[in-house]
């Protein structure tokens, strides 16, 4: 076996352990946010409200990254042919994924912003109309109200636009100490404030600024991110075939 050889066979080894560990720590995190066993996280329970369908996610990546992991690096120690195919063309079609979400970013920017914006405001005129006008014949669920402020206080902005869509009010999203699990927990919670609480302040940017403002800060480095990585994936397709036995058929 060259020292090539031996190079590559021992990167895929390093790279799929890895995977292997990290779909190991989402099924661990998974199962225990799912289940809310804080017995033996205490500290976790504040964050484990209400998320059952993100775990079921969480744990469903974690097993396909765990038996990705598994395959490839059993493939890259016993050198079988049949398990390297079957990785290859697993990490070959995650990078053409990758390639093409990359363009349609680039190409088709102004169609997802105008999308997201038209489905936010949606969205937003909704909760609006609700409760800030007192307009009671308007329906809207918990996760769209949970939307709403979870938004806002993730991107530190409120209101949608430059317009006062709030009627002089404010959603709990905008103020600076909103607590996301304390406000759904809250039995009495508010959805429309007069002001502000004492000891927070209320953010004067709009959402639509910020997510640009945070797009073209970011953007450029998420990209960089995803070639590295599909550059290293195109390292893990050339060590799946050099670490191939010749003389053996899977």
């Amino acid at each position: 076996m060259g020292c090539c050889q031996v190079l590559m066979r021992a990167i895929l080894i390093v790279t799929n352990v890895i995977v292997m560990l990290g779909g190991a720590l989402f099924l661990i995190v998974g199962a225990i946010f799912y289940t809310k066993q804080q017995d033996f996280f205490p500290e976790l329970e504040d964050y484990s409200y209400d998320m059952g369908s993100a775990m079921i996610a969480m744990m469903a990546i974690g097993g396909v990254l765990f038996l990705f992991g598994f395959v490839g690096c059993l493939g890259a120690c016993s050198g079988k042919s049949g398990l390297l195919n079957i990785y290859f063309i697993v990490v070959l079609i995650c990078v053409i994924l990758e390639i093409v979400v990359i363009i349609l970013s680039i190409v088709k920017r102004d169609d997802f912003e105008d999308a997201a914006e038209k489905a936010a405001q949606d969205l937003f005129t909704k909760y609006a109309d609700r409760w800030m006008k007192g307009n009671t014949a308007i329906e809207i669920s918990d996760d769209e109200n949970n939307a709403v402020n979870y938004a806002q206080s993730t991107f530190e902005c409120c209101g949608l636009s430059k317009t006062d869509m709030w009627e002089g009010k404010v959603p709990p999203g905008c103020c600076s100490g909103f607590s996301q699990d304390e406000w759904q927990k809250d039995a009495n919670r508010q959805y429309a404030l007069d002001a502000c609480p004492a000891d927070t302040t209320k953010y004067t940017t709009d959402c639509v600024t910020q997510v640009h403002n945070l797009a073209d800060e970011y953007g450029v480095v998420i990209i960089v991110i995803v070639c590295v990585i599909i550059g290293f994936e195109l390292i893990c397709l050339i060590a799946a075939c050099v670490s191939k036995k010749k003389k053996y058929v899977a």
